[in-house]
């Protein structure tokens, strides 16, 4: 005998007592034919509300899911760059070349005067007249290459801490430092109009 009660609708609770029956399948199906479901409500037993059950608490920090830290690590902001050996070489070659050079240098710029007799001597311009002019563009000149060599030491030093090419800004100090001096003797030079004269005569003969 079939079940004459009306059947609850979307949202209603089922009459006490009520089963849903699932309509059998088609004849020669593979669908198994599940079984009677008992609602709740008609076995009498309140159904016990659904909560998340969390996991015990273990003490240790939940790692962060990603690649391990060997790979990680470089590609990081903070992470260090590689020491750059070529850089390396170079700045310390360029460091080493320009200490050596303005060691020999500075005695004969706070020289200047009888560097430069010597000199015109040597090259049969005859006599250089000493100048105060002169002396002191040797004393300039010999202070700038003290401040100039010890700003190529700090620079280089620093930018190869920081893994950064340091050897272009050093050659950069060299190249300024040699100008200073070939700046200074023009100048010691050209403050004698008579070893000028001489220089112009022995070039034209």
């Amino acid at each position: 005998m079939s079940d004459q009660r009306p059947k609850p609708k979307y949202g209603e609770l089922a009459p006490e007592g009520w089963s849903w029956t699932p309509p059998a399948p088609p004849v020669g199906s593979d669908v198994p034919v599940p079984s009677t479901v008992t609602s709740p409500q008609a076995q009498g037993t309140p159904r016990p509300p659904s909560t998340p059950t969390a996991p015990p608490y273990s003490g240790a920090p939940t790692p962060y899911p990603g690649p391990p830290p060997s790979h990680r690590s470089n590609d990081m902001p903070g992470a260090r760059k590689p020491l750059n050996t070529v850089d390396v070489a170079i700045t310390s070659l360029l460091l080493f070349i320009g200490v050596l050079l303005s060691a020999s240098m500075l005695p004969a710029l706070f020289d200047f005067n009888t560097v430069l007799i010597q000199a015109a001597a040597v090259q049969g311009y005859g006599s250089f007249a000493p100048s105060a002019a002169a002396n002191t563009a040797g004393v300039i000149a010999g202070v700038v290459t003290i401040i100039l060599q010890v700003l190529a030491i700090v620079v280089g030093v620093r930018r190869l801490q920081r893994r950064k090419l340091a050897f272009p800004l050093v050659l950069v100090f060299g190249i300024v430092t040699f100008a200073v001096w070939v700046a200074a003797i023009t100048y010691a030079f050209f403050n004698d109009p008579a070893f000028i004269q001489q220089v112009m005569s022995t070039t034209k003969v």
